[in-house]
C-alpha cells in the first residue's frame, strides 16, 4: 500500500507542503482542510515539493489553483518544486508553468530555498 498523504511543515507565515506518493482525489479533501486553516493562520506562502510524488490528477490541480487563488487574494505566493519531468511536461501543456510557478526537479534556485528553509528551522529550534 501506497501513502498519499501531504505533509506540512510550518515556519511562521509559509508552509512546505511534501508531497508523499500522490496528490489525488483521495488525499485532496484532508488536504485541502489543513491548508484552509494554515490560511486563516496568516500563512503568506505555500511551497509544494513534488521530489517524492509519482502522480497527480484533476483534483490535485484543481487544488493547487484553488491554494493559489486564496493565497493571491493575501498577497502570498505559492511555488510547485521538485516537479518530476512528466508531471513537469503535463503542467506546461496545461500552460500553467507561470501561473502556478512551477520548477522541475534539480532546480539550483530550489536547492538554496532548502537551505534557507533548514537554516530558519534551526535557529527557530
Amino acid at each position: 500500500m501506497t501513502t498519499q498523504h501531504t505533509e506540512l511543515l510550518h515556519e511562521s507565515n509559509a508552509i512546505r507542503a511534501i508531497v508523499q506518493e500522490a496528490l489525488i482525489a483521495s488525499s485532496v479533501p484532508s488536504l485541502q482542510r489543513q491548508l484552509k486553516d494554515a490560511l486563516k493562520e496568516d500563512v503568506r506562502d505555500i511551497v509544494f515539493d513534488f521530489q517524492h510524488a509519482r502522480s497527480i490528477d484533476s483534483t490535485g490541480i484543481g487544488l493547487l489553483l484553488a491554494a493559489k487563488n486564496s493565497l493571491a487574494a493575501q498577497q502570498g505566493h505559492l511555488r510547485l518544486v521538485n516537479v518530476p519531468n512528466k508531471m513537469f511536461s503535463l503542467f506546461k501543456s496545461m500552460r500553467l508553468i507561470d501561473s502556478l510557478n512551477v520548477e522541475p526537479q534539480g532546480n539550483t534556485a530550489e536547492r538554496e530555498l532548502e537551505h534557507a528553509f533548514e537554516h530558519a528551522q534551526v535557529q527557530a529550534a
